[in-house]
């Protein structure tokens, strides 16, 4: 953390208008995407960061640690999401099997050939149920182990990881007839 970051939390604990814009300019697009990949649509996710700025604003005097602002910010809209996605669905909704399964062989690709990949992967990640695509977003983009993810879920890490396998699979079936 530079020392301008770490004096804009200073000012914004004393309630500093400009350094709360600053301060939410600095990490509002990475904490959009964070949220936007756990709840899925756009106004959601906007009004969810919102939220939790509200609320990391509101709690500065209890951050401890100035230098783990990015991380305890992290938490606060992970924890939102989850929240979230608690409220909004009152049960997880599985997906009806395909039945196909990636048989494609690995081959060299140009880069609009990736691109039209990772759409395809980031739409099957969209469809994915909730527990499924959460898991995958906060172990392979945000780099949470399971026993992290499942501490944070209140699930056995078991069944994160199988949340994980299962619905990595399901990406995988769902693309493999278009790659």
């Amino acid at each position: 953390m530079s020392k301008e970051e770490a004096d804009l939390i200073e000012k914004c604990k004393k309630g500093d208008i400009k350094s709360y814009r600053l301060l939410y300019n600095r990490y509002s697009r990475a904490m959009y995407h964070t949220c936007l990949r756990i709840v899925v649509y756009d106004t959601d996710a906007e009004d969810i960061l919102q939220e939790a700025f509200m609320e990391a604003f509101t709690r500065l005097d209890k951050l401890k640690n100035i230098e783990a602002f990015g991380g305890w910010l992290k938490g606060i809209v992970i924890n939102k999401s989850l929240n979230f996605i608690k409220r909004s669905r009152q049960s997880w909704v599985e997906l009806e099997e395909t039945g196909l399964y990636n048989t494609a062989v690995e081959e060299q690709i140009d880069e609009h050939a990736f691109q039209q990949k990772i759409e395809l992967i980031t739409e099957a990640l969209g469809l994915l149920p909730d527990k499924y695509r959460i898991v995958i977003n906060l172990h392979v983009f945000e780099g949470m182990s399971f026993e992290e993810i499942a501490a944070m879920m209140e699930t056995p890490s078991a069944t994160i990881r199988s949340q994980y396998l299962r619905g990595r699979q399901k990406i995988l079936s769902s693309i493999g007839h278009k790659i």
